[in-house]
């Protein structure tokens, strides 16, 4: 298992049985523009797009956005 910690918001993998699952463990909801954002993202995976930017001022929240997009699209990496 591979455990990432960030404030208390744990964002890991789990090894076993071969399977590989992000799963976010926080007690915060995205907030303001993050669920939008998120769902952007998250089309964005699924449709392929190679390249995507998030923008943001320091503290504003893209790590937990982007957990959130991991999470969303469960997509090996």
């Amino acid at each position: 298992m591979l455990i990432f910690d960030y404030n208390d918001n744990i964002l890991y993998m789990n090894f076993s049985q071969g399977q590989y699952k992000f799963k976010l463990k926080s007690p915060f909801k995205p907030t303001g523009d993050q669920p939008q954002a998120i769902e952007k993202l998250s089309v964005g995976v699924w449709g392929g797009v190679k390249n995507q930017t998030l923008l943001g001022v320091t503290g504003s929240g893209k790590t937990f956005t982007l957990a959130n997009v991991i999470n969303n699209v469960q997509k090996p990496t």
